[in-house]
């Protein structure tokens, strides 16, 4: 599957600027109350760097950084950063111009199932929307694009 417009959407860098729900997901998976605090207090960044017609290198730096190169339409085995082993799958939809990540627990793992799906709002924010379906939770993270 091809990146079709992933340069024009979601490539750069992006400073966070607002979070809905993200304390509920924390304590949803598992994380105690100060260091949900402390995640919380953050200044978090992503930058999505396509590399090729099917790879994308992202890069968050928060309270815990992670650098990931995913394989559009790829099933791989990870680790989530709760340090859980999953199984994930991305997919973009070019005509919608959206990142979709889904993520199943390892075999053992304490992971949760969740869907996050990456995509650009009319007035220019990147919605990062995270779903942990079987806790009926939603958590919206909300970030601004910066100049390079």
């Amino acid at each position: 599957m091809s990146l079709e417009g992933f340069d024009e959407s979601l490539a750069g860098k992006w400073l966070l600027v607002k979070n809905e729900g993200f304390d509920e997901y924390l304590a949803a998976m598992g994380v105690g109350y100060i260091k949900r605090k402390l995640a919380l207090s953050f200044n978090t960044t992503m930058e999505m760097i396509k590399i090729n017609d099917n790879q994308v290198r992202i890069i968050t730096k928060s309270a815990k950084n992670m650098d990931t190169t995913i394989t559009i339409d790829n099933e791989v085995d990870e680790v989530d950063p709760f340090d859980n082993k999953i199984r994930v799958k991305v997919t973009w939809d070019s005509t919608l111009k959206k990142m979709r990540t889904e993520s199943f627990p390892a075999e053992g793992s304490n992971a949760k199932h969740s869907v996050v799906e990456r995509y650009i709002l009319p007035d220019g924010q990147l919605l990062m929307e995270v779903t942990l379906p079987n806790d009926n939770l939603v958590c919206k993270r909300y970030f601004q694009r910066q100049d390079s």
